[in-house]
């Protein structure tokens, strides 16, 4: 059977961090619960303790779903909500406490076992790992290379000779005794032989020496002479010598006069492409027109444009001819319609308020339509999707489960803005709420 070939693969969620991963290497059952000795570990206080989730029957794998235990299956192609079968379950069995589904290698889901949300799907087998060539049980061990006479006995000799040899590292050597020290052994612990020499004291000096110095520190030093006398220019000067002057001192201030070096302020103004002088001898000066619009001269063939960007007056943009009138009637009018229906809330959200919020934002997912038409004009058909609203309103998934429409483009661009959206929240929820919804896309030529 082809339940055979592929096994189970699961991982564990909590506080969106991945905190397990369960991947079979054969078909077998699985434990969740708050104990540490389920293979799914859990939090939350509606949690059982221990409880087999995933039950192999022939061959085959059945979910068992105890109470107060929400999500979503995937089941060949199709979504189903498990509190909607729960309800179907009771309606059976008002007494029933679980709810068994019997799964195929297709089906993929989403489960909310308390705090902890549980991702599954099913997959190729993990290779079984490798069995150790020798027991763990015999690995090598202090305690299995000694016995307890052993122990024993090197603690009592570490506590008969460990004094010992702490006081002899300790004990200090006097290298005074020559005769009792080997000539080899002073070489090997590189000890110096030779006795300390002396410090001889110093010879007293005498006392009209020391007065004497300090007779020369006192005197006072000459000092040199400065003479303030005031300099003499020249007072007048040519109006072209200073024209020159001027230049040089404003090329010293950008950087640039003297000796060659890397890129500056007046090199960087040369190098550029922007008709610097024109623009000068043009004046920097804006009109400010009637109604407050700041305008600049600087447009070739018009009259300017404001000071937020846009243009004003341009009389060299303005297109006029039979040229204009081709392109008029070449260009195609694009009349599409996108609508939505069907709006089905599985949770604690508010009906009415998705519902709403739903028919109020599908007119964005036109210009997806709309950028699609450009080259594909007999596009229609209807996308269904199903997106999970948290508790706070923002939108945490979108799924497509069909699509008839069937462009790439329109997918990506559309569920891109269904997650953008915001739902109104509602007071007391307390899980998340999936809505199933599908959105009709017509009016192509």
């Amino acid at each position: 059977m082809a339940a055979r070939s592929k096994v189970l693969r699961i991982a564990s969620i909590v506080d969106g961090l991945v905190c397990d991963e369960l991947h079979q290497s054969a078909a077998e059952s699985v434990t969740a619960g708050t104990d540490v000795g389920n293979q799914l570990l859990c939090f939350g206080a509606a949690v059982p303790q221990r409880h087999v989730l995933f039950v192999v029957q022939d061959g085959r794998y059945v979910l068992d779903l105890p109470q107060r235990v929400g999500g979503q299956l995937v089941m060949r192609g199709r979504a189903v909500n498990i509190g909607q079968l729960w309800r179907k379950r009771l309606r059976e069995d008002p007494r029933a406490r679980s709810l068994r589904v019997a799964l195929d290698p297709s089906t993929r889901g989403k489960l909310d076992v308390g705090e902890t949300t549980l991702l599954f799907q099913f997959a190729a087998p993990q290779p079984v790992p490798p069995k150790p060539p020798f027991p763990a049980e015999f690995k090598a061990r202090p305690s299995n290379m000694w016995t307890r006479s052993d122990m024993a006995t090197l603690l009592a000799a570490f506590m008969l000779f460990g004094p010992y040899f702490i006081w002899a590292s300790s004990k200090h050597i006097d290298y005074t005794i020559e005769p009792e020290i080997d000539e080899r052994f002073l070489r090997v612990m590189n000890l110096d032989r030779t006795k300390p020499k002396k410090e001889e004291p110093e010879e007293e000096k005498n006392d009209e020496e020391v007065l004497a110095k300090e007779d020369e520190q006192l005197k006072p030093k000459k000092e040199d002479k400065v003479i303030d006398k005031p300099v003499i220019t020249q007072k007048t000067y040519s109006k072209e010598s200073m024209d020159k002057a001027r230049g040089v001192g404003i090329a010293r201030v950008l950087g640039t006069y003297g000796g060659n070096g890397p890129g500056t302020v007046f090199d960087v103004i040369q190098s550029t492409e922007n008709n610097l002088g024109e623009l000068f001898a043009a004046g920097m000066t804006a009109t400010v027109l009637p109604d407050g619009t700041v305008v600049s001269p600087y447009v070739p063939g018009g009259e300017g444009i404001s000071a937020q960007g846009a243009i004003v007056g341009t009389k060299g943009f303005e297109a006029q001819g039979p040229e204009l009138a081709e392109l008029e009637k070449k260009e195609r009018k694009i009349n599409s319609s996108v609508k939505s229906s069907g709006a089905d809330v599985y949770g604690d959200a508010d009906k009415k308020a998705v519902q709403a919020t739903i028919r109020q934002r599908t007119g964005a997912l036109q210009a997806c339509y709309n950028k699609a038409l450009q080259t594909n004009p007999g596009l229609a058909g209807k996308i269904s999707y199903t997106i999970t609203i948290s508790v706070m309103g923002t939108v945490t998934d979108v799924r497509i489960n069909d699509d008839s429409l069937q462009d790439a483009g329109v997918q990506t661009c559309t569920v891109a803005k269904i997650k953008g959206w915001r739902f109104p929240t509602t007071p007391g929820a307390e899980q998340a709420s999936d809505v199933t919804f599908s959105v009709v896309f017509s009016g192509g030529s």
